[in-house]
């Protein structure tokens, strides 16, 4: 037998080597795994204990009733601004935990001992919820962790709807039924001034959508496809633009048009900006809203959207407000209005833009403008007492332990039962340094609210009221 060659011994040993640091990462891979299941299920059962907690005691008067709900909501806000999560996401956190430790404990257990993933757990819980008797629902569970130490969350998924019909006492017919009752609209903001539009509604009727879509992008194709080549040599030699638009393009911009012109109307535009008649606060520096700057635009509630549509919502509004803003800090210093107006509900509409609890995003014209200091205890109805707060967040104020001071004008500390501090500042609408190319122009304006002839350079100066 020939003896190995140096150079490939020493291959073999860095191939095992490499091997062996392999191995090393995916055991890594795996504890880690275990150490978050575990932290997981005790997350768990820390949160079936706080919904324990304050759960409503059977047969309780209106009154204990009432204030068992106001406690609850005091945690929720707690837990939700100690850990900076919406307070949606707690509620529906406590609630799941509670049905999990009482329901679906060997769930739990089998998380806690790794066996599991938190995924595998949400699945086995989606499916099993319906199930209302005790033993059929142990039988199901039982089933479902088997199968789930050998499939991945969405393979177990799709198996566990099929067993889960075993188990179901209620037809298909009357859960889709109260399925339906569910139906509703979501809008989630994405990246790069998008969004997702998502309707919650019968299978059916949504694949028919997307199949009508479909259709008419097909049309839209075909007429394309048609009108090529048609005309003469002179028109021909004129730029025409081509429709390149994808099918997915398509069908999206048919239900743009169609939801908002109420018709698909010649199925071009796309859009739909111009058939939008809505109530909006946009801050548009006058340098962009003339098109000579592309300085930041901001959509109240929403966050920043590129300066060509600024400009069209701006031009089909029946009125429009200017968000004086400080280049340095962004706050805003003042607002003015083509139209009259209360000149501090706008002042305010305009610095708070949401409910001012921290985490709370309900925009301010579904908000209540509350004194920090009520009024009836000598709180004067001033910019640096006033804040916008929705119903929610006025009632947790109002009459449980969470306490709010103004520190300064619309800063606003909040205090937990618990004791924790969360401070909330105004969003600062605009983020950017004026070149001096854009300070002279805005100059050569002379507009008398850019620049205040009795304030100070720096200086913030009042609002106008």
């Amino acid at each position: 037998m020939s003896a190995i060659p140096a150079s490939d011994a020493g291959a073999g040993d860095e191939g095992v080597a490499a091997f062996l640091r392999l191995g090393r990462l995916v055991d890594a891979f795996e504890a880690g795994r275990k150490s978050r299941a575990i932290a997981e299920a005790a997350e768990i059962r820390v949160l079936a204990a706080a919904a324990a907690a304050v759960a409503r005691p059977g047969h309780a008067s209106p009154e204990r009733a009432r204030r068992v709900e106001l406690d609850r909501r005091a945690l929720v806000s707690d837990l939700a601004t100690s850990t900076r999560v919406s307070e949606w996401t707690v509620n529906r956190l406590l609630s799941e935990a509670g049905d999990l430790c009482d329901r679906f404990a060997a769930g739990v257990d089998a998380l806690e001992r790794g066996e599991i993933t938190r995924q595998h757990l949400a699945v086995i819980h989606d499916a099993g919820a319906p199930i209302s008797d005790d033993d059929a629902r142990a039988e199901f569970l039982g089933l479902a962790l088997e199968r789930a130490a050998t499939l991945t969350p969405a393979r177990l998924a799709s198996v566990l709807r099929v067993i889960a019909e075993r188990f179901l006492e209620r037809t298909l017919e009357e859960r889709h039924q109260d399925a339906v009752a569910g139906r509703r609209i979501e809008v989630v903001d994405l990246a790069d001034d998008m969004a997702a539009l998502t309707a919650i509604m019968p299978a059916i009727l949504a694949h028919g959508i997307v199949d009508r879509l479909t259709q008419q992008a097909r049309s839209v194709i075909a007429a394309r496809a048609t009108g090529e080549g048609e005309g003469d040599d002179e028109d021909r030699d004129e730029e025409v633009e081509v429709d390149e638009r994808t099918m997915d393009q398509l069908r999206t911009d048919i239900l743009t048009d169609t939801l908002l012109g109420a018709g698909p109307r010649d199925c071009v535009a796309g859009t739909g900006l111009d058939a939008i008649r809505a109530t909006v606060q946009v801050t548009i520096p006058v340098l962009t809203m003339t098109g000579a700057s592309t300085e930041p635009v901001l959509l109240a509630g929403h966050g920043p959207i590129d300066p060509d549509t600024a400009r069209i919502l701006a031009a089909g509004a029946t009125g429009w407000e200017r968000v004086m803003t400080s280049p340095a800090t962004g706050s805003v210093l003042a607002v003015d209005r083509y139209r009259p107006g209360p000149a501090l509900h706008r002042f305010l509409a305009a610095r708070d833009e949401r409910c001012r609890f921290p985490g709370c995003r309900r925009p301010v014209w579904r908000c209540d403008i509350d004194h920090t200091i009520p009024a009836a205890e000598g709180g004067p109805t001033h910019h640096a007492n006033l804040a916008h707060l929705c119903r929610r967040h006025h009632t947790v104020k109002g009459v449980t332990a969470w306490t709010v001071e103004q520190v300064s004008a619309g800063v606003l500390v909040w205090t937990s039962p618990t004791g924790r501090k969360h401070t909330d500042h105004p969003e600062p609408v605009v983020r950017f340094i004026p070149d001096d190319t854009a300070d002279r122009l805005r100059r050569m304006m002379r507009e008398p609210w850019l620049f205040p002839a009795d304030d100070p350079p720096g200086s913030p100066g009042a609002p106008p009221f």
